[in-house]
């Protein structure tokens, strides 16, 4: 019998964990497989051989996968394979430990190391069989958006989910923080992650389907590439349309928008690393907002808006794609299941697939367990649709939210909400000192 190894690769989710579970209790259930190991640190634990065996590790701690966030058990990476000589070692190091099985959980771009190794053990007549399998908070692995209202290739990416209920359900509690403290922070800008897809800022509507929270949501393909003074004229006109009915405002802007100069590093597959950058798209629109550009002779700022206060920026950051305590239990649940159909896949005997979901269509979630050749998937790019972004370029429509409601499972906390039952004035009308200045 052979012996597998199962690797890790580009940003971790919060469910990710849970499809090496489904790997590795599906291996061990089948009784075809000697050794399993986790390559530490994705595909550089093969290039420097550095596997774990997690065959030998005591059995709660396989259970105990599916509570842990993050890809920190066996590690991840972000390292592409660009030579010849890195194919050979993996090879290498695959016929030395006679790995017949080798399982790669990540995006696109992982996909694609997936497949090169697949096909380089082709040529040199070596039996293995490589699987991979989807994993990033962006949803930015499959295909285009089909005319039955789902989407071609992988209707969905696990961790996706999770990091839409988490952002969801922020929302929820910044709009109570912001009804609070509107008097002085009139507009909260949070920037999320995303990179130049809209995905995860565009969860922000989940949290407020009805449309009663002052909620801007600006995603990298609603505004100009290029114009990028344009961009924050634009968002400041339109935070000032909620100001003047609602006094206050919520923007939730993807990290990709352009808003100028952010000072951004890439990582080894070009990819631009905004949480290391030297300043971020929110930090800039706050900035804009606050006039912190045109400071007058004592270097006092001239805000742009048009009420009393300031705007404020956060970042959830990391902790977006890390947090247990925001799962969603249909993304951990179908994490898991994507792990368990890939060593179907393999068991079979089928190389070079990815497993994947599918959705049934219609107006009842259903998903199917599916498989796509590596060849298909390797660097696919979904792109947000279009038609799923408002005529007035800051929030999402319906389609959109009955597309995605599903994916963050039981339902969102529900708040105290009090009537505005105000008792009859005695006094006469009184101006607060301050605002008479306004």
């Amino acid at each position: 019998m052979k012996n597998v190894v199962i690797a890790q690769s580009g940003g971790p989710t919060s469910v990710i964990n849970n499809s090496l579970r489904g790997v590795i209790d599906e291996l061990n259930l089948s009784k075809k497989i000697n050794k399993i190991y986790g390559a530490k640190m994705g595909i550089l634990g093969v290039l420097k051989e550095e596997l774990i065996d997690i065959s030998a590790q005591e059995p709660h701690q396989i259970t105990l996968l599916a509570e842990t966030p993050s890809a920190g058990t066996i590690g991840s990476c972000r390292y592409k394979i660009k030579s010849d000589e890195d194919l050979a070692r993996i090879i290498e190091v695959f016929k030395k430990h006679e790995i017949g099985y080798f399982f790669y959980c990540g995006g696109g771009d992982s996909m694609d190391t997936a497949n090169k190794v697949s096909k380089l053990a082709q040529r040199e007549i070596l039996e293995l069989i490589c699987t991979g399998m989807p994993k990033t908070i962006d949803n930015d692995v499959g295909g285009p958006l089909q005319a039955d209202g789902t989407f071609a290739i992988c209707d969905h990416d696990p961790g996706y989910g999770s990091v839409a209920r988490n952002l969801a359900i922020n929302i929820l509690e910044a709009n109570e923080e912001n009804k609070a403290s509107y008097t002085s922070d009139a507009v909260l800008v949070i920037g999320v992650m995303g990179r130049k897809i809209g995905f995860i800022p565009a969860a922000a509507r989940l949290a407020d389907p009805k449309r009663e929270i002052p909620l801007l949501i600006i995603l990298p393909e609603s505004l100009s590439k290029d114009d990028y003074q344009g961009n924050l004229e634009f968002i400041t006109k339109k935070v000032n349309e909620r100001l003047s009915k609602y006094r206050r405002c919520i923007v939730v802007i993807g990290e990709g928008v352009e808003v100028g100069d952010l000072g951004i590093l890439r990582d080894n597959f070009g990819h631009a690393q905004f949480s290391a950058s030297e300043i971020t798209v929110e930090q800039v629109l706050i900035n804009y907002l606050n006039g912190i550009d045109r400071k007058d002779s004592q270097r006092r700022a001239r805000s742009r808006l048009i009420v009393r206060g300031i705007a404020r920026s956060e970042r959830p950051g990391t902790r977006q794609r890390r947090e247990i305590a925001y799962v969603s239990e249909v993304d951990r649940e179908e994490a898991y299941q994507v792990g368990v159909y890939a060593a179907q896949i393999a068991l079979s005997g089928e190389n070079g697939f990815m497993s994947t979901i599918s959705r049934k269509p219609g107006g009842i979630y259903k998903i199917i367990y599916d498989k796509i050749p590596l060849d298909v998937v390797a660097n696919s790019e979904r792109k947000f649709p279009r038609e799923w972004i408002s005529a007035d370029r800051v929030d999402l429509t319906d389609e959109f939210i009955n597309w995605a409601s599903p994916l963050i499972g039981a339902p969102l906390p529900r708040f105290a909400k009090f009537k505005e039952i105000y008792i009859t004035k005695k006094c006469g009308e009184y101006v607060p000192v301050e605002d008479k200045s306004k």
